[in-house]
């Protein structure tokens, strides 16, 4: 009778699932993998293995080519540092990817976070002895504001769109100085960037520095060697030093393994009414006026800014927003003062950096004393109220708006393009304005596009949506999907929806942050927005991993309008934003740092610009503006540094394929047969073994349920996962399960899984022992353990048996166990002895290696600090020759005394410095003496064996 796996099978299976791999080996992440919903393509695989790997730096830079998937690799990062009770993680991003990191890491890595702002921060970030529960995700803004609070111990920060802290080298940068200083306690930093280097080779020492102060000598040193004076230092190792602390993957080296789809860009024109072009003109004045008194002038940018983009949206948006400053200053009128303390135009569909760039103000009427100023001042204020009432009613009166009637013509042909390639019959249009949200919902039901609507905005909350929410919460009651939070919840339940039986989805900027569309391959840029990176964040909804179509983007172009055509062609033709497999190039978007500073541009130009002439020549000066920021020679240099650092990428690539591939198969096989016997009696399992209901729970707190392996999330379920308390009940009790010596006879007939070495056994019997290895060692700053199974076996006959023979035996399928008295296992210890041997060369090696490259890095610099000393003490040599050729040409003797001194006050600076270097020189020095020790003491090395099992066997046919 066949055994589903005995307790020596358990106890072998277990030690192989919990064993520690080497840095380097894709084992290393097989526990995490098999808990994400999330398949790894090599490259970011590589990356996170480079991210995780032992170093003497406090951080390493992912810098891939946009479109790779940084996000992932950190997100297996985050994932090994969750799993090992690292759980202090900050995550720094800008504003409108928040959201976005909170769904990635829920929804692919089942990590909790939570947005950290102005609101929940004290309650967020006060002092706890306990484990952190959630990863936290705050904004740079948030930082710069907080830095005091975020100064604290962290065991890892994360810096997404890092290129933001570039200029951190001048000295002046305070965002990045913040940043730093909120780093300068964690245990690693992770910066995520495709362009770490744009201008300036300066650039790069200030992102390392940000996270290393000390890993280049000095600014003055690292200018020296690789900016002023090239050629008389060499600059060679500047590559090598980067290799150590930065990833970058190139799209060509991971195009083998990722399907790539293309945009297809539709632009549909329309003309506006005669009443939406006096609307616009009424408005546009309105704006280009020297003071208004609807807005602080502090704000008077960002709220023209908002203004002008509702103008751009629908006649309702603009209607329902100059409406709101009417009242606004209608009250403050009222009052005498202002009502909110804010001085910006506040709207419900601004973006988060929108919201963090308004800035408190104070604004006062005159005072009642001054009589005539404050009689002046109310009659003002009360014509602009009255003005911005009449502009209002202007817009409430007009109600088609010609972008929506071109809407359908658009949906008409894009759907159509959609039935052509194939692709699922799935539109998501884009608009910046709940009102205009509402108005597009309205003519699509009166057109007959009424099914399958789907409204997607901030607060969801509509009777539909509700409607949606609490379908969704019975459908999927008990599952692990329904995460308890009503605003996650309700989204979630929108996507599906969208999914499911959706056909439109509408949705405010809201829905550019956070979801995840891949299975819809039309995307409508209903109001376009005038940040380049915020249509790569939408775009990047529907044009992502995952994606099996070639995606189509539309735009409407205002030909009404010469400065919206302006836009979208800077955004079309200048950005390559809507072509193309990856849309706008890393030097795009590395040079918009800011893209609300980018907007920010471009309002301004229509807030001067009058005339066609001048519309014009002004966006041909920012077209100038970015095209110089794009340096040919700086993306040659940028290349020579960081593309294909690893010469051997591919081969690792490769490597890494297959490893994946073989490790994570493996990890699943014996897991799954793990499973099913230390649950036998706590569950009923379906007759694949992948879904089991867990029927009583093992342990407290561990919920009962219907459970499926790692696959498509299942309504109703929780998802099978490792790390969990239940994955680690089962994987423990393995461990400690009793496995006394015994006989155990294995049926080929009775195995799924057989090898060739193994059929040959059949009739044979002998004897197998296994032991668990573990290498414990320095590396860096850490101590690093990695364990290996060995395994030996012998026939009675006489033949050997390797360690992976042994493997392969015990797959086999038990059919009878019995007691057995000592087995005497003498014969195998050379086999295992010999096992030992070789992995103890390999893990010392591979230690030796990493403190001679740690050594190396410290001779660089040196280097540094001689380039820096001898550019100090050549500038002061000049001086003292240029005071002593002064002294001789000078019969003053006076001047010629105050020369001397001079001369001689430089010499013994120089003389002085000489000193100081080599107090400095002498300490590096030692420091590199000091990682020749360490490679003594890894050649040394330490390990231990632990006994695992040891039965006699035999193998039978049937």
């Amino acid at each position: 009778m066949a055994i589903s796996l005995t307790a020596h099978q358990a106890k072998f299976y277990a030690h192989q699932l919990e064993r520690s791999y080497a840095s380097d080996h894709v084992g290393k992440l097989a526990g995490l993998l098999f808990d994400a919903q999330v398949e790894p393509k090599p490259h970011q695989i590589d990356a996170a293995l480079f991210a995780l790997q032992s170093s003497t730096s406090p951080g390493v830079i992912l810098a891939d080519e946009v479109g790779l998937g940084k996000t992932i690799e950190a997100g297996i990062v985050l994932c090994q540092y969750w799993a090992e009770r690292k759980r202090r993680v900050l995550i720094i991003a800008p504003s409108s990817l928040r959201q976005q990191w909170r769904q990635e890491l829920d929804e692919k890595f089942a990590i909790p976070s939570q947005l950290i702002d102005s609101k929940n921060k004290e309650q967020l970030l006060k002092p706890s002895a306990g484990l952190a529960s959630e990863v936290l995700i705050c904004s740079y803004e948030f930082v710069l504001r907080n830095v005091d609070d975020l100064a604290r111990h962290w065991d890892l920060v994360v810096a997404d769109e890092a290129h933001r802290l570039r200029s951190f080298w001048k000295g002046d940068a305070k965002i990045a100085q913040a940043v730093a200083e909120v780093m300068a306690s964690a245990g690693k930093s992770l910066l995520l960037t495709a362009t770490p280097l744009q201008n300036r080779l300066e650039e790069l020492y200030g992102l390392v520095s940000v996270f290393d102060p000390e890993f280049f000598h000095s600014i003055e040193g690292f200018k020296e060697r690789y900016v002023d004076h090239p050629d008389d230092y060499g600059n060679d190792d500047l590559s090598m030093r980067i290799s150590h602390l930065a990833k970058r993957t190139l799209r060509k080296d991971a195009q083998k393994y990722i399907r790539f789809t293309e945009r297809m860009p539709l632009t549909f024109g329309f003309m506006p009414s005669p009443a939406e072009q006096d609307l616009y003109n009424k408005v546009n004045s309105y704006l280009q006026r020297p003071f208004l008194y609807a807005f602080a002038s502090s704000q008077r940018h960002l709220s023209a800014l908002i203004l002008r983009k509702r103008l751009g949206s629908s006649t309702y948006a603009v209607a329902s927003t100059l409406e709101g400053v009417a009242n606004r200053l209608e009250a403050e009128l009222e009052s005498g003062r202002r009502r909110s303390n804010r001085g910006a135009l506040v709207d419900e569909d601004m973006t988060d950096e929108e919201i963090e760039a308004s800035e408190s103000t104070l604004f006062a009427l005159p005072s009642p004393e001054q009589s005539a100023a404050v009689e002046t001042t109310r009659k003002e204020i009360a014509a602009e109220v009255a003005e911005l009432r009449s502009y209002a009613e202007l817009a409430r009166s007009i109600t088609v708006n010609q972008k929506a009637v071109k809407l359908l013509d658009a949906l008409d042909q894009g759907l159509a393009k959609l039935a052509e390639i194939g692709a699922p019959q799935k539109a998501i249009i884009f608009t910046d304005s709940t009102k205009t949200q509402e108005y597009l919902a309205a003519a699509l039901r009166e057109a007959g596009r009424g099914d399958g609507l789907v409204l997607f905005n901030g607060a969801n909350n509509s009777p539909e949506a509700t409607e949606i929410y609490r379908a969704w919460l019975e459908a999927n009651d008990g599952s692990d999907l329904i995460t308890g939070n009503p605003s996650a919840d309700r989204r979630k339940a929108l996507v599906d929806e969208f999914r499911e039986r959706g056909t439109i989805m509408i949705a405010t900027e809201a829905a550019a942050e956070g979801i995840n569309l891949q299975f819809c391959s039309m995307l409508v840029n209903y109001d376009l927005p005038w940040n380049p990176q915020r249509v790569e964040q939408r775009i990047g909804r529907v044009h992502r991993f995952g994606q099996q179509h070639n995606v189509i983007v539309v735009n409407f172009s205002n030909q009404g309008n010469l400065a919206e055509e302006r836009i979208l062609e800077l955004l079309t033709e200048k950005f390559n934003l809507f072509t193309s497999v990856f849309g706008a190039s890393d030097e795009v978007l590395g040079s918009i740092e800011d893209g609300l500073d980018f907007e920010k541009s471009i309002a301004a130009i229509l807030e001067r610009c009058r005339t066609a002439d001048e519309i014009n020549h002004a966006f041909n000066e920012l077209e100038r503006q970015y095209e110089a920021e794009i340096s040919q020679e700086m993306s040659s240099t940028r290349a020579r540094v960081f593309d294909n650092l690893d010469p051997n990428v591919q081969d690792k690539l490769k490597s890494y394929d297959t490893q994946q591939g073989v490790v994570l198969n493996k990890f699943e096989q014996l897991l799954l047969q793990v499973t099913r016997r230390q649950l036998d009696s706590f569950a009923e399992f379906d007759s694949g073994g992948h879904n089991f209901t867990l029927t009583r729970a093992p342990a407290d707190g561990i919920p009962t349920g219907k459970y499926f392996f790692k696959s498509k999330p299942q309504r109703g379920a929780h998802q099978y996962r490792y790390g969990s308390d239940l994955g680690q009940f089962v994987v423990q009790t393995a461990l400690a399960e009793e496995a006394p010596a015994a006989n155990l006879i294995f049926s080929i007939a009775d195995s799924d899984r057989v090898a060739a070495s193994t059929r040959e056994l059949v009739g044979e019997q002998g004897i197998l022992t296994a032991e668990l290895l573990t290498f414990t060692m320095r590396s860096g700053n850490d101590t690093v353990t990695e364990s290996y199974v060995l395994g030996a076996g012998r026939t009675d006959s006489g033949m050997m048996l390797d360690a992976e023979q042994v493997e392969q035996l015990l797959d086999l399928t038990c059919v009878e166990v019995s007691s057995s008295d000592h087995i005497d296992t003498t014969i195998l210890q050379p086999a295992l002895t010999q096992q030992s041997e070789a992995f103890n060369v390999e893990v010392q090696n591979r230690t030796a290696q990493f403190n001679i490259e740690q050594g190396d890095l410290v001779e660089s610099r040196l280097k540094d600090h001689k380039a820096k000393y001898e550019a100090e003490v050549r500038k002061l040599n000049k001086e003292e020759e240029d005071a002593r050729a002064r002294e001789r040409r000078t019969d003053d003797l006076s001047e010629r005394l105050k020369l001397r001194k001079e001369a001689q006050r430089l010499a013994r600076r120089a003389e002085a410095l000489y000193d100081d270097f080599k107090v400095e020189r002498d300490a590096l020095r030692q420091k590199a003496d000091d990682y020749l020790d360490m490679i003594e003491q890894a050649l040394k090395g330490t390990d231990e064996r632990k006994h695992i099992l040891t039965i006699r066997w035999a193998v039978k046919a049937g």
